[in-house]
């Protein structure tokens, strides 16, 4: 039996869009995956209300409501209590209490490696589901 694949989606909330190009850019270069990159928390809570990611890859510094907060607004819906999402940052220290007080444990250290984002992305959101197809018939 082969392993279904299914396009995993990822929505990338990055301020800073050079960076945020470049995340969905090299997500959307993984098979399996497509990246959406939005730069305002609005534009992010607009995008939700479209599309359940399969996963939210959150800048905490974004301006306005910085991204613990767009988490906590997020959790707030029931559709998208389930989805995972992994942070960057360049202050993790900073925020650490805020990230243990939700049990947020997946955080990724800026100025950070791409190679980690990809392994973290693969870990959170398998672009391999879990079932598996029924053999073929011929």
């Amino acid at each position: 039996m082969k392993p279904l694949r299914r396009t995993r989606v990822v929505i990338v909330i990055e301020d800073d869009r050079p960076i945020g190009e470049l995340l969905a850019s090299v997500i959307n270069d993984e098979d399996g995956y497509v990246a959406i990159h939005v730069s305002r928390p609005s534009d992010a809570l607009h995008a939700l209300q479209e599309v359940v990611p399969d996963l939210l890859l959150i800048d905490v510094g974004l301006p306005g409501m910085n991204g613990i907060e767009l988490y906590d607004r997020i959790r707030q819906d029931d559709r998208l209590k389930r989805v995972p999402v992994m942070f960057e940052t360049a202050w993790s220290q900073e925020y650490d209490r805020e990230f243990k007080r939700r049990g947020i444990t997946a955080v990724i250290q800026k100025p950070f490696d791409l190679r980690d984002i990809l392994k973290r992305v693969h870990q959170l959101a398998p672009a391999f589901a879990p079932a598996f197809a029924p053999a073929r018939v011929n």
